[in-house]
């Protein structure tokens, strides 16, 4: 019975690797003529792309394996071997998770004319592990027929994504689903620091109405009208604007550009193959295919720009919020897996609770402020509420710990199918256990203030 075991255990493994053939191609086929790319972009962008690609270059065939890009770290993280000859995705910090894990061979990046930087920003990694192609900007994503239905306002920053107003109105996707979301949850982490960034995103995700399995969903779910406001990645929203009026896009005030990029695997079984597709996206002819209006990418090549349309936005001619911030890529590479997994047990796996206990803080805070004003001169219910607030906020892991590097290289996402470590189990267990703890105690101070605050409007007796 255990040889059965060790089989079974070993037959799952091997299909766990199945992922990695591109459609076509069997096991001991021929690939030389081809070039095999591991992407987290739609069909929509990587279709006239390889069109482009194989026209330029007949000699090579394109092969595209489509996957999430936290699903596509996970797994490169696990084979090295796994015949992919190219990583393409909008996310640096996922670039800087495989740089550190030496799985990137440095290429030598082609003229572009492309200035050094996008603000504050590197446009290629300094060591030539991985090479910008498309800038990218993240912003928020709405409809405005179904803010003009529920008489809200349009967002200017993340942080507007706070107020009340926006109770069940916003959609995001979970980081540990989306490279994009991740970039988004630690831009503001490094914006405003460790806890206070946590602090945001708790009281923001007070306001969702739903946590989508894939960043397509936010798009889909505001031009449906299932919810108003999302977060989304400028390519996303700008195309989706494209099939509905109302659908909106905006850059906030304390936004950033940051590339989107492209690496050479190491042990790439073609990289000759590899280097020609990444030397045609960073040519003329490869990046005239990004502003296309079915693809709507902004180039790095800042010649692109002369043949976009009138109104195409152009990052080198558009203020945003980074001229002093400079994102730490190898930062947020350290600790990725801490921060999806983080966000998952806080978040994802909280809206309910959350909604609910946002919603008592803010309507205390709104009595607090009715009955006094500034002065809160209900002490005990402004204590309570403060005390609330500081529990529904509160992070278990410090930023001290958030920076350590071996505090989080044991955390890792594993292949489909397969368990995590005892120890990474563990920590998991406690976080969860933290969050339900602090949102039960935040749900009681909550109560307790508004009783007292009911009582003081005159609108109840004490229980």
């Amino acid at each position: 019975m255990t040889g059965l075991r060790a089989f079974a255990g070993r037959l799952v493994a091997a299909l766990l690797l199945v992922p990695f053939l591109p459609p076509g191609i069997a096991v001991g086929q021929d690939t030389d003529a081809a070039v095999t790319v591991l992407t987290s972009f739609p069909a929509g962008f990587y279709e006239p792309v390889r069109e482009a690609f194989e026209a330029t270059h007949p000699d090579w065939r394109l092969r595209i394996v489509n996957t999430k890009t936290t699903a596509a770290i996970s797994q490169l993280q696990e084979r090295s071997d796994g015949g992919v000859d190219v990583f393409w995705a909008s996310a640096p910090d996922a670039f800087e998770v495989l740089k550190a894990a030496k799985r990137l061979e440095p290429v030598v990046p082609p003229p572009t004319g492309a200035p050094p930087t996008i603000g504050n920003q590197p446009i290629n990694d300094p060591d030539g592990a991985y090479l910008g192609f498309a800038l990218s900007g993240y912003g928020l994503l709405w409809n405005q027929r179904y803010l003009d239905r529920h008489g809200l306002p349009t967002p200017k920053r993340w942080e507007d994504l706070r107020h009340p107003i926006y109770a069940r109105h916003l959609g995001i996707t979970a980081p540990s689903r989306s490279g994009t979301m991740h970039l988004m949850v630690e831009t503001v982490l490094q914006m405003q620091g460790w806890e206070r960034g946590w602090a945001t995103w708790l009281e923001i995700a007070g306001n969702l109405a739903t946590v989508t399995a894939r960043s397509y969903g936010v798009a889909d779910g505001i031009a449906k009208g299932r919810f108003g406001v999302g977060l989304s990645i400028d390519f996303l929203g700008q195309s989706a604007g494209l099939e509905e009026d109302d659908l909106r896009f905006a850059y906030p005030a304390d936004s950033l550009f940051l590339p989107a990029s492209v690496a050479l695997l190491r042990g790439a079984p073609n990289p000759d193959g590899a280097r020609a597709f990444i030397d045609f996206l960073l040519s003329p002819a490869g990046q005239a295919l990004l502003v296309r209006p079915d693809i709507q990418r902004l180039p790095v090549r800042p010649d692109a720009y002369a043949a976009a349309p009138a109104g195409y936005p152009d990052p080198y001619r558009t203020e945003t919020g980074d001229d002093l911030f400079l994102f730490d890529r190898a930062l947020s590479g350290a600790r990725y897996e801490l921060v999806n997994l983080l966000f998952d047990e806080l978040v994802t796996f909280r809206v309910k609770t959350l909604n609910r206990v946002w919603q008592l803080i803010h309507e205390g805070e709104a009595r607090l402020h009715a009955l006094y004003g500034s002065a809160n001169h209900e002490p005990v219910a402004a204590d309570l509420l403060r005390a609330a607030r500081a529990a529904a906020t509160a992070v278990p892991v410090s930023a001290a710990e958030a920076a350590d590097p071996a505090f989080s290289t044991v955390l890792r996402r594993p292949a489909r199918g397969l368990p995590v470590s005892s120890r990474q189990a563990e920590q998991e267990a406690a976080w969860r256990a933290f969050s339900r703890q602090r949102l039960d105690e935040a749900l009681a101070l909550a109560e307790r203030a508004l009783i007292i605050l009911r009582v003081a409007g005159g609108e109840g007796v004490w229980p």
